[in-house]
């Protein structure tokens, strides 16, 4: 029989948890500082995510369409090389992200020919970009690039940007970078938002397909199967959420249509089918995320999804996965916000609540990937998880009046939109471009993190860092189901996600319950093994973690984190910390009972250490993958 839980409750306003049985005692001793909204390395990570030893060994793992990845487009600056060090260290970066997607610009890697020497004369960008992969790959964070643009002296045009690039050259370029980075990059996307003729003027979508995506597909490839063969994901684009904006040459109709036809011609083209891992969408909030293309083909971000995924599925497909593209959340009242919650209002809450759903829809589905900019920049759209920080002191010394203390006693916080030009001791402030947020524009000036990225973060223990983890059970598949029951588990949305973190041997369930109350139970089962799915660790996978996880007869527990999320500062509310006594594994299956149900919800099965050897799991699937194709 399972043992009934033992209740700890704490009501605490910090914002995390690092290991459960330390943390926990030292608040109860008053050790633990309790800290609003703060961002901290190390002593005060979200949840079950934690600090990275900079001493501990990184592991390394083949990344396949079964692994699941929570992390952040991060764009570093060139020439400012302690701004980028900085950021790196930031936890947003260096404890919750699994992965980085870094865009690799064509025009800024190699902005004249003389720069296609990488040995001899690499570029600034190209400096810049492999000090943070490399960043990367000591802390243990996956990398992907996606490739835009073109330099002025290999377009047809003879301008730099969005131009069609002369025949074969960009196969080159991706030819070069797969070859230099070979081994510190595992993944890479083609194209970006290839829907769109301002993406690339003069090209046709022929082009697109057969010189962008199959040309750039096959450089990879032959890149990383020649010895040593290393495992790589490749991937298409995605797709631009604007319904009128001119699309590619060759797409009918617009906005919707165009994306729909898209998709039909990527799938229905055997050649390139046979080169890529996944197809693309963009996960973000155009508008407001619930519909802003054509209501039809695309009514929703998670609509986007579903439409790719039912082209694959129809072809035959089910083991090609769909992947996040560009993706983002604005949080300010720009142009692009919508009232999303009716308040009357465009602000953070408006952040906090589409994190929330658009997260929650598209995880929920099977997209085993999710990126959301890592701070604010420069650029047209307010969209960073974190506030920029004046990370030198140079900000407050030229205006500072526009820098305010942080709540973490670290470096100040910018209150306004700006673009800092030239090196990091010489730097002059400029206007930062689109609309211009201000103090004002915070819900809470002194936190470091914009209020959806506490949301984010919430979602992000679903990857569990640099840990290995890969998709478990999917929500409402039949013998593979993440089943929640009970008078708890209510409202309009409900979300419930799981993983298997194989460096760990443990499992992951997050359960989201619009309607929970913090008063009424719930119970949580899931398989206690890998099941072979729909979608994911199946005979199609290249990793095979089929039968993983924990046997029946196995002595387990679970530790359970039922929390709200303010949401006025991100601080944690009501917080219930629970914890099993000894449980055995029974009918396959892995099963808590939770007395008061929160809105989020975060549960950790593990396995008692003495039975906790290393590992059946990693006996049974040892062999590393010899190629994502």
């Amino acid at each position: 029989m399972n043992s009934p839980l033992t209740e700890r409750e704490v009501m605490q306003l910090s914002n995390c948890w690092v290991l459960f049985p330390i943390l926990f005692v030292s608040i109860l001793f008053g050790s633990a500082p309790l800290i609003l909204g703060q961002e901290q390395a190390g002593g005060g990570i979200s949840c079950f995510l934690k600090a990275t030893d900079k001493n501990s060994e990184v592991q390394d793992y083949a990344w396949t369409r079964d692994h699941m990845h929570v992390g952040v487009r991060w764009q570093p600056f060139f020439g400012r090389p302690l701004a980028n060090a900085y950021d790196a260290k930031r936890p947003v970066i260096s404890v919750a992200s699994s992965y980085a997607q870094f865009w690799v610009s064509w025009s800024a890697m190699e902005p004249t020919e003389a720069f296609t020497d990488y040995v001899n004369n690499p570029s600034p960008s190209l400096k810049t970009i492999e000090k943070a992969v490399e960043v990367c790959n000591q802390k243990g964070i996956k990398v992907e690039f996606v490739f835009f643009h073109c330099p002025a002296w290999a377009s047809e045009s003879g301008k730099a940007g969005g131009f069609k690039p002369k025949k074969d050259l960009f196969q080159g370029y991706v030819k070069r970078i797969a070859t230099h980075f070979k081994g510190r990059v595992n993944a890479y996307q083609l194209s970006h938002e290839a829907n769109l003729q301002g993406l690339m003027n003069g090209a046709d979508i022929d082009f697109i397909i057969n010189d962008i995506l199959i040309a750039g597909a096959q450089a990879v490839r032959t890149v990383y199967q020649q010895e040593p063969v290393t495992p790589v994901i490749v991937s298409t684009s995605g797709m631009s959420p604007c319904e009128n904006c001119p699309v590619t040459k060759g797409l009918s109709g617009r906005g919707g249509f165009a994306v729909d036809q898209f998709y039909s011609l990527m799938v229905s083209n055997s050649k390139l089918m046979g080169l890529v891992d996944a197809l693309n969408l963009n996960v973000s909030d155009q508008n407001d995320g619930f519909g802003s293309m054509d209501g039809s083909y695309v009514p929703s971000v998670w609509g986007n999804y579903d439409l790719a995924r039912g082209k694959l599925d129809a072809a035959g497909y089910q083991a090609k996965a769909m992947l996040s593209a560009e993706s983002w959340i604005s949080w300010d009242d720009g142009s692009s916000a919508v009232d999303v919650n009716g308040d009357g209002l465009k602000n953070e809450v408006d952040a906090y609540d589409k994190a929330v759903t658009i997260i929650g829809q598209c995880l929920q589905r099977g997209l085993n990937t999710i990126n959301l900019p890592w701070s604010d920049n420069s650029s047209g759209w307010s969209m960073g998880l974190t506030k920029r920080r004046d990370y030198n002191g140079r900000i407050a010394e030229l205006q500072p009046e526009i820098v305010i203390e942080a709540n973490d006693g670290g470096a100040g916080i910018v209150t306004t939109k700006v673009g800092l030009r030239g090196p990091d001791d010489r730097f002059e402030i400029g206007k930062g471009g689109g609309n211009i947020f201000t103090v004002d524009d915070y819900i809470n000036p002194s936190d470091p993190n914009h209020l959806h990225y506490y949301i984010w973060k919430w979602y992000a223990q679903i990857s569990s860092g640099r840990d290995e983890v890969i998709r478990h059970a999917m929500a409402g598949e039949i013998g593979n189901d993440i089943a929640v029951t009970g008078r708890g588990f209510t409202g309009n949305e409900r979300y419930r996600i799981s993983s298997y973190n194989r460096s760990e041997n443990r499992f992951t369930v997050l359960v989201y319950s619009s309607g929970a109350s913090g008063k009424e139970a719930a119970k949580i089962k899931i398989p206690a093994q890998i099941q072979s799915g729909k979608y994911y660790n199946n005979e199609s996978s290249v990793g095979k973690f089929k039968g993983e996880g924990f046997f029946d007869g196995s002595r387990y527990y679970a530790r359970v984190i039922t929390k709200d999320i303010d949401r006025k500062n991100g601080a944690d509310r009501d917080v219930r910390y629970l914890e099993t006594k000894g449980m055995v594994v029974q009918n396959g299956v892995l099963e808590v009972s939770i007395p008061k149900l929160n809105k989020f919800t975060a549960v950790e099965f593990v396995m008692r250490k003495k039975e906790n050897s290393p590992s059946v799991n990693q006996k049974a699937a040892s062999a590393k993958p010899e190629s994502s194709k």
